[in-house]
């Protein structure tokens, strides 16, 4: 039997057991729609949904969220009463033994937020993410230190309950978390050489802040933690702007606060001499990290139509002074001593 013979006979059989495959395969989502269903004893006027309740903006999970479910009024029909269940420790809810071929609205709430309310026709079982507007996430960076001496702990750990959101500092202590939904949490720390650290953490709408925790030695009683901000932007800091700011000498380093004032000029290149003499010849543009021409902006001009209000750091130096992670977007051939890099960071 030649290759192709034997190729042809494979793909019949693939086409003879296609059906099969995808009944298969449309039986085990239906299963795991209606897990729960199927102890109720389910019967063909019966659906379910299931799905996840997460915060819009940053998609965390939202436990214990309340799901309503109402039916709409149908004529010659009795209104069955709605129906409410709670979403688990992931943000996941399931209802069963909904009417079947009825028309339903649904919405979560997650303590006094409550989302957009869905229209759904009941038609089967059905997969339904709900959102719930908590406000704009926050940006947070902690840094993990040791009480006794201040330097970076490395491999801590930090929990927020009840969101199931977590994260392991790094070489420099530090951990970061991009969006955390506004609100109250509990917040644990641990490390395996430390005591673990249990606290309240209030998280504020559109917040950028930096937390530095201390952790100790010993399993004692201690006094409350004290949560330090210093000040820097978060997002600035991770980027590794004031380290840069820090160690490369003949250069322009600025932060919002510090360039605010100058904002009777409206345009970002012409309110410093350094940035509008100095360094704007053979400049390379960097918006946020990458190439500015990436991201729409052809000339250095162009990116005046950035607002003062969105600017959080801008740094400028010679291209031979530039980190990797910036230099390796210096095209090819780009002599380093004869060009200059200007990197935006902006909200």
């Amino acid at each position: 039997m030649s290759v192709v013979s034997r190729r042809s006979r494979r793909a019949a059989l693939f086409l003879l057991f296609l059906p099969a495959y995808l009944a298969a395969q449309e039986d085990q989502e239906q299963e795991r729609v209606l897990r729960v269903c199927e102890q109720m004893g389910r019967s063909e006027l019966e659906v379910g949904i299931e799905g996840i309740v997460r915060d819009d903006e940053s998609k965390v999970p939202l436990p214990g969220a309340s799901v309503l479910i109402r039916y709409e009024a149908k004529d010659g029909l009795p209104t069955p009463d709605e129906v409410v269940v709670e979403a688990d420790a992931d943000g996941r809810y399931q209802a069963c033994g909904l009417e079947a071929f009825r028309e339903v609205r649904i919405r979560a709430t997650y303590t006094v937020r409550r989302g957009k309310e869905r229209k759904i026709d009941l038609e089967g079982p059905e997969f339904v993410d709900l959102e719930v507007d908590m406000g704009d996430a926050a940006f947070l960076v902690f840094s993990i230190v040791a009480a006794e001496d201040g330097r970076p702990v490395a491999g801590a750990r930090i929990d927020f309950v009840p969101i199931p959101v977590s994260g392991i500092s790094d070489s420099l202590g530090r951990i970061t978390f991009r969006a955390i939904p506004p609100g109250t949490y509990g917040m644990t720390v641990r490390h395996i050489a430390f005591a673990p650290r249990e606290e309240e953490l209030s998280v504020l709408s559109d917040q950028t802040a930096e937390f530095r925790i201390e952790l100790i030695t010993q399993a004692i009683a201690v006094a409350p933690l004290e949560v330090q901000i210093t000040g820097r932007d978060p997002y600035l800091l991770t980027s590794g702007f004031y380290d840069r700011r820090e160690t490369i000498d003949d250069s322009y380093f600025a932060t919002y606060p510090e360039i605010e004032r100058y904002q009777m000029f409206r345009t970002l290149f012409e309110f410093k001499r350094e940035l509008a003499i100095r360094f704007r010849r053979n400049a390379i543009v960097l918006l946020n990290g990458r190439p500015a021409s990436r991201l729409g902006f052809n000339s250095v001009r162009s990116l005046n139509e950035i607002s003062f209000k969105r600017v959080r750091g801008i740094e400028a130096y010679l291209c031979s002074d530039a980190p990797p992670e910036l230099r390796r977007w210096l095209p090819l051939g780009t002599p380093l001593t004869n060009c200059n890099l200007i990197a935006i960071w902006t909200r």
